[in-house]
């Protein structure tokens, strides 16, 4: 008998279920307490422009419509190499955060990101892609809808480039990124679980104590560095005695 696809997508351990949004060091404040701002005001807030649209760096108001909340459907047990140092890699993550069932993601305007390669030879599809940028950006300027309200501009922020056109190579398709163009509410019943060192979990359980949302039980408190056998017992609660492998 033929199953649905739903049900087979389960079993499938190199696809998650979830979606990951991990904090960084902003303004001053750590990566702990940007999850804290984030579960205090229950919003993401988009604060960097992304996309193939992010170099028009001197279209300030287009740059505002690129600005995305980002997230990666690495499965739970692999975020731990989301926080880690890599070459090449400009973008710094902290082991805090927060995942979101995709599900909830699809509904609230969460899209994956579309990789599209630029290694020389390989073109035909940026090239098109800048074409219609270009063509909209001059349709702005000659009086025509302002750039920022294009069909185009509503594209780019979902759009990425892997490949080596030159000396230097791009590749981050492996974060499976999916991004939110502007500020996401996000509800602490939204929350499936929260990430942080696990010497912060309890400074970061009373943190949240004081917050008005606070009688809405706290999400489960994950470490990113444990295994899954690890989270699974986190996120059932378990007792600490009852943490294999040894009694």
């Amino acid at each position: 008998m033929a199953k649905e696809i739903g049900e087979l997508l389960h079993r499938r351990s190199d696809l998650s279920t979830y979606l990951v949004h991990l904090t960084k060091s902003y303004e001053g404040k750590s990566p702990l307490d940007n999850l804290v701002s984030i579960m205090d005001s229950k919003c993401l807030q988009a604060r960097t422009a992304y996309g193939m649209g992010a170099g028009f760096e001197d279209e300030a108001d287009f740059l505002e419509t690129q600005k995305v909340v980002c997230f990666s459907e690495t499965p739970l047990e692999h975020v731990w190499m989301m926080c880690e140092e890599i070459v090449g890699r400009d973008l710094s993550l902290g082991p805090c955060g927060l995942a979101v069932s995709k599900v909830w993601g699809r509904r609230h305007g969460v899209n994956p990101v579309w990789y599209i390669d630029i290694t020389t030879g390989h073109d035909w599809l940026t090239v098109p892609i800048d074409r219609l940028a270009d063509k909209a950006l001059a349709d702005g300027k000659r009086g025509g809808t302002p750039f920022k309200n294009s069909d185009i501009a509503l594209v780019l922020p979902f759009l990425e480039q892997m490949g080596k056109p030159l000396s230097i190579r791009k590749e981050f398709w492996w974060e499976r990124e999916w991004r939110h163009v502007g500020p996401l509410f996000l509800p602490w019943p939204s929350v499936v679980a929260l990430f942080a060192p696990e010497e912060d979990h309890e400074t970061l359980r009373q943190r949240l104590q004081h917050n008005p949302t606070s009688q809405i039980k706290l999400p489960p408190v994950l470490d990113a560095t444990w295994g899954l056998e690890r989270m699974i017992a986190a996120l059932r609660e378990l007792p600490a005695a009852d943490i294999g492998p040894f009694p």
